[in-house]
This record gives structure tokens, sequence and C-alpha cells, in this order.
């Protein structure tokens, strides 16, 4: 099986080897045989790890080629053959179910047919996912926070990396958190999207009693105009073929972003974190979080986006909630406190699907 993979790298052993580990480990356990198809295809084909070399640097290659090519499936364009036949893999785009057959003779035609017109978003796109569903990992992260707690749920948010922001909308969602011999609901019923997350392991995890967020705020490098159908459409691009559940949970959590704003500043947080800290009100806990998106920072960069956040934490204590990769192909929930200009504590909350469709609260390997 292949082995962790270097998003920066564009040389073709290198790349080679990223789509082999896509397709050997992230495309099976998130359920996508096209895009297992389509890695494994990759991996062995010259031409199309030319193109993918295009992807920019700190994006993770596989993901981009993908949605550059169903951004262009998604618009209205004709586009020929190539065209009609791969479009039979996407149910979003076709309305049927996903052909039996190998899906890389397509998708590979398609490509090279398609050249000049995927580059622009190979060099240009990013992987500014927002999964909704890992709002039913950061919803009890920031419950069981002892200063949300004691400040009886009063909190304001600060997203690292937010994409449009719907996960800063998680209070006005509904979830089911479903255990093996019980479950627990939280939020308004009838909300949608609702969210149910299997929950694994010995307990369920904790949901607040009452949860009242007082700022909603996101640092991102590249802000996307929801008002904008071509950024809207790369949204949808960045979906996989089979999840299109997902779909539909993004497409009910942009309905409700249009009643609950929230501020998304244009910054690098490895240069404007403490300046993102300092908007949020001080009368509250002051959360940070990043689901999936410090992989995207350089070593270096994240030890001086850490340093900000402990300048920050001079004037107020600051918490830190980090939801990343664990490399076995599992997500692991970090939790860092900040007080006094130092970072005192760090703290494995959960693991989970890095989709948020399970997780297992208080494992802590």
């Amino acid at each position: 099986m292949a082995n962790w993979y270097d998003p920066n790298a564009r040389d073709a052993a290198s790349l080679a080897a990223t789509f082999r580990y896509f397709g050997e480990v992230e495309t099976p356990k998130m359920d996508s045989r096209v895009y297992t198809d389509f890695s494994l295809g990759v991996a062995e084909d010259p031409e199309l790890l030319a193109l993918a070399a295009e992807v920019m640097p700190s994006q993770p290659p596989p993901n981009v080629l993908y949605a550059a090519v169903k951004n262009l499936l998604l618009d209205e364009v004709e586009r020929g053959e190539e065209a009609r036949a791969l479009k039979r893999f996407y149910p979003a785009v076709s309305g049927g179910p996903i052909p039996a057959e190998p899906a890389y003779p397509a998708f590979r035609a398609f490509c090279l047919a398609h050249r000049d017109e995927l580059l622009p978003g190979l060099r240009t796109g990013r992987t500014q996912t927002c999964v909704v569903h890992r709002s039913a990992i950061m919803l009890p992260a920031i419950a069981s926070l002892p200063r949300v707690v004691d400040a009886e749920g009063r909190v304001g948010l600060l997203e690292i990396g937010p994409s449009v922001g719907l996960n800063l909308r998680l209070d006005r969602y509904r979830y089911v958190y479903e255990g093996r011999n019980a479950q627990i609901e939280w939020g308004k019923e009838g909300a949608t999207p609702e969210l149910i997350c299997e929950a694994r392991g010995k307990s369920l995890p904790p949901v607040p009693e009452r949860l009242e967020v007082v700022a909603r705020h996101g640092l991102e490098l590249a802000p996307i105009d929801l008002s904008e159908p071509s950024a809207l459409r790369w949204l949808r691009a960045l979906i996989w073929p089979e999840h299109v559940e997902r779909g539909r949970l993004m497409d009910e959590a942009l309905a409700v972003a249009i009643d609950v704003p929230v501020e998304i500043a244009a910054g690098d947080a490895t240069r404007d974190i403490e300046a993102a800290i300092a908007r949020l009100p001080a009368d509250a806990p002051r959360v940070l979080f990043a689901t999936h998106a410090i992989y995207q920072i350089p070593q270096e960069g994240i030890r001086e986006m850490l340093a900000g956040i402990a300048r920050a934490s001079v004037t107020s204590p600051v918490d830190l909630i980090v939801m990343e990769s664990n490399k076995k192909g599992e997500s692991k929930i970090d939790w860092f406190a900040f007080e006094e200009g130092e970072r005192r504590g760090r703290t494995v909350l959960a693991h989970s699907d890095s989709h948020g469709r399970w997780i297992d609260w208080g494992r802590t390997e």
C-alpha cells in the first residue's frame, strides 16, 4: 500500500505516489469507486501526471484535478462526446446511477481533449471544501471546553480556512448521534441540515446544554463570494461523484447561510491570526477551530501561527481545536489551550471520520 504523500511535490514519481495513495487509501475510505478508478489510472499515466503537475503548491493534486474536471461538466457549455461519456459517472450531473464499467477511460479522454480548458482551474483551484458534516465533530469539541461550559455556552468563534463558513453556523443545524445502545439529539427539531453521526466507542459525545454564538469570524486566504455563481459551482465541483447526500446537506446549509451572516476576512493565518483574534468580543470565550486546513500550511508557518495565538492569549485565554488527518485514514481532534502568552496544554478529544460521519469520543490513540 502507498505511503502518506507530500502535497507540495510535483515531480512525476512523487505525483504517481500521491495518486496511488489516494486510490489505495483515501478513495476507498470515502466509498468512491469512481475516484479510485481515476486515481489508480492517473498514477500509471505520464500524460495525466503532467497535467496534475499544474496544480499549485500546497494543494492536493487529486482533489484539484477532479474538481477542475467536474467544474467543466457542471457548466452549460457543450463539450461533445467526451463530456457526455464522462458525465454518466456523476449522478449530480447526469441525474442517473453510475454505470458499472471502468471510469478511467472516459476521464482520460476528457482530460486530454480539454486540457487547455482545465489549466485555469488547476493553476488557481483550491480545496476550499466546506464539509458541513464536520460540524458534527466541532459541536461536541466546542461543548467540551471548560471555558465554554463556565460561560454557559457563550462563545466567539474564529475558523481558520473556513471556505464559505458553513461550519461557523453549526449552532443552527440539527444533530443525531447514534451509539450502540443509545442516541442523543441536539438542535431545533425540524432544522436542516440534519447531521447524523455514528457514535463509536464507550460513550456518546457531549452536546451543549446551551450554545450562544456571539461572533462568527473566519480567516481565509481567498474568501469566496456566495453571490458569485462560478464560486458556488466550484464548491459543488469539490464534492465527489458518489456523495449526493453531501451535496444536499451543503445546499441546505447554504440556505441557512442567507439568514446567518459571518465575517470572513482575507488573510494568512501565519501572519494575521493575532489581528483576527483581536476582532473577537472580549466578553466571551474565544475559540478557534480548523477542519482539515492546517495541513496546507508549511511547518514554519504553523509555528508562526501558534506563536501569534500565544501572543493573543496575553489579554485573555484562547482555545484552538484542530481536526486533521492522523495519517492512518482517520481524523484526530486536538484541543490546544493558550493562556498568558503561552501554550498550556494539548489534549486529544476524539478521533473521527474525515467527513464527520462517525466520532469516537475520548479515544486518544
